[in-house]
């Protein structure tokens, strides 16, 4: 615990900002005592010196104690030099014996003294936000955390159909556990599918494959069938400009980096090699295409499956 003594949580990625925080609670307090030894307290409502002084306080039983400070970038330091100067004294000297502090918030000022002191003190971990393009290999590595794994274009399918929220991911990931059982330990995209889109017979997943396979009737049947069980065209552009706008870039990229940027999956990233090279000039034709008639979607009078249904015709008449 002692090189756990005091930690700073920061961050905008609220999700894993509280997972790391149930963590540190769980491995600070055995069962049995989190009712008595844990403490949370709002920066916005105390003091420093509140803040001190049950930092201090010994535990139930003298076991351990967790004092769990949130919203930690709000506190209020005036008037509270004296009282600075005794918690960062007991900060340098390693904290308190028995005790974990946890100092928890989106961000603190670290131009000011007091919490540029602090932070060079103490272990700091910070939490940003994930980037679109890491949001399979979350899935995956939460998934195989609970004993699961995924295939490539399934994690990449439900990504691109969930929420973009970490919150929101986990509570899919938890229903789809559900929804598999014992069945599997594998989950693909069946399965995904089953869960998110159980009375849909085709995907944006469909349009993909009915491009790359050259399936003009295909693609159009699979877009009329999306339309009529209620996929919001938006999405359907959104989809287009998406994948066709990462077969560009791919196309452009010229490391590992920038391509880790557009995706981890090399399932994913050969189905955009190979829709890219499907058209003269590469994906950037296919790009400019969708982008116009999306536009023109949106200041027609014109249904939107005339214009996506357009886009789709455009593009057969493009390939190679």
């Amino acid at each position: 615990m002692a090189g756990k003594a005091i930690v700073l949580l920061i961050g905008s990625e609220v999700f894993l900002r509280r997972e790391r925080l149930e963590q540190l609670v769980r491995e600070a307090l055995p069962d049995g005592f989190s009712d008595f030894n844990y403490m949370r307290m709002d920066a916005r409502e105390k003091k420093l010196v509140d803040i001190l002084s049950s930092w201090e306080e010994r535990g139930f039983g003298g076991g351990n104690r967790v004092i769990h400070v949130e919203n930690i970038g709000k506190l209020r330091m005036k008037g509270q030099e004296k009282v600075a100067e005794l918690f960062l004294d007991r900060v340098k000297k390693g904290g308190v014996p028995r005790a974990v502090l946890i100092l928890e918030g989106e961000s603190v000022d670290r131009r000011t003294s007091f919490f540029k002191k602090l932070a060079a003190a103490v272990k700091t971990e910070e939490f940003k936000p994930i980037k679109s393009y890491q949001v399979p290999a979350f899935i995956g590595r939460r998934l195989k955390q609970k004993g699961y794994e995924i295939t490539p274009d399934a994690a990449e399918f439900l990504a691109d159909f969930a929420s973009s929220e970490l919150m929101a991911i986990a509570s899919e990931l938890e229903k789809l556990i559900l929804f598999v059982g014992d069945e599997t330990r594998e989950i693909t995209l069946e399965h995904v599918r089953g869960l998110l889109m159980p009375s849909r017979s085709y995907s944006t997943f469909d349009l993909q494959d009915a491009i790359l396979a050259r399936h003009r009737d295909t693609a159009h049947r699979a877009l009329q069938s999306m339309l009529t069980e209620g996929v919001s065209p938006i999405v359907i552009w959104r989809f287009f400009q998406s994948t066709f706008g990462k077969a560009r870039r791919l196309e452009q990229a010229r490391s590992r980096e920038e391509m880790n940027r557009i995706s981890r999956s090399a399932y994913y990233l050969d189905k955009l090699r190979q829709l890219g090279g499907s058209f003269p000039g590469g994906a950037g034709r296919a790009l400019v295409l969708t982008n116009k008639l999306e536009l023109a979607s949106r200041r027609g009078n014109l249904a939107d499956s005339f214009y996506l249904g357009y886009l789709l015709d455009g593009l057969f008449r493009m390939m190679r």
